[in-house]
């Protein structure tokens, strides 16, 4: 592949690695909210939490890409 591809496949991994965050933390705070009766907080919760961890996995790994670019 050349360099520009890779750059492409790389930026849409991170996209999927957020959006799946999102959406586990989403899950996980309907199936938690379904045993409580809490809804939607439980949801909204894991949602926000989901956020939180796929930004961390995006900073997470644009700071890295800079290290492997020796700048």
């Amino acid at each position: 592949m050349t360099g520009q591809t890779e750059e492409y496949w790389k930026y849409a991994q991170i996209g999927l690695e957020l959006a799946a965050a999102v959406l586990l933390g989403f899950w996980a705070g309907y199936q938690l909210d379904k045993k409580a009766g809490t809804a939607p907080w439980l949801m909204l919760g894991g949602a926000a939490g989901g956020m939180g961890a796929g930004f961390y996995l995006v900073v997470r790994e644009l700071f890295s890409g800079e290290k492997k670019g020796g700048k």
